[in-house]
């Protein structure tokens, strides 16, 4: 009875081990810090394996801005990468991201450093993007919420998605191209003068700069 007894025990305590071990090693290759933080901001661990396999580089807690322009901590997920990858990593998680109705966007391009940052938030309304950034032109009596008004005031007769943010700045790419490229940068003109006047120099310049690129970057100092 004692050999029968040992025998069966051990069938069920090796399974039981095996299954602790299991628990206990991180999901899909991901670190135990990495699993924490997707518990903490609500992202499936193999989105988390995805962004991370793709940029080759940690994932760190994403930070956004609060009204006041203080940075709070958001939920969402922030990645550093090689200024000579970065278009390609962010258009590539750009598009399988989408599948999983997550978004990825640029937050900083470092020229000096060579190294942009990349964020990835979860939900499929862009302007969400803006609103974690809380993305504005204060300085220029341009608001948070001027911005978003303007930018679905646009996206009335234009089709465009948001590509990159910060509290200052938000860049858009064009998926259909403004009837009327000259209207469309005067009226950009008014809006973020500081896009011309520190940026492409000129009007002329701004448009064929969007006919060019299929993109438009709107700053604030």
């Amino acid at each position: 009875m004692k050999r029968v007894f040992t025998r069966a025990f051990t069938a069920v305590l090796i399974p039981g081990v095996m299954l602790l071990m299991a628990a206990a090693v991180p999901r899909n290759d991901l670190s135990h810090s990495d699993m924490n933080l997707a518990s903490q901001i609500g992202f499936d661990a193999d989105v988390l394996l995805l962004v991370r396999e793709e940029a080759r580089s940690p994932l760190h807690r994403l930070s956004g801005y609060d009204g006041d322009g203080y940075q709070i901590m958001a939920n969402g997920i922030v990645i550093s990468v090689p200024w000579s990858r970065s278009e390609q990593v962010l258009s590539s998680l750009r598009e399988k991201l989408k599948l999983r109705k997550y978004m990825a966007f640029q937050i900083e391009i470092n020229s000096s450093l060579k190294v942009d940052r990349i964020g990835i938030i979860k939900g499929t309304d862009q302007y969400e993007i803006l609103r974690i950034m809380h993305t504005n032109g204060d300085d220029d009596d341009v608001s948070h919420d001027d911005v978003i008004a303007k930018l679905k005031q646009w996206e009335k007769r234009i089709r465009f998605e948001i590509i990159g943010a910060e509290n200052d700045w938000v860049e858009i790419e064009f998926r259909t191209m403004p009837q009327d490229l000259k209207a469309f940068a005067e009226d950009v003109y008014e809006f973020s003068p500081d896009t011309v006047d520190e940026g492409t120099g000129s009007l002329a310049e701004l448009v064929k700069d969007i006919s060019v690129t299929k993109r438009l970057v709107l700053w604030w100092n």
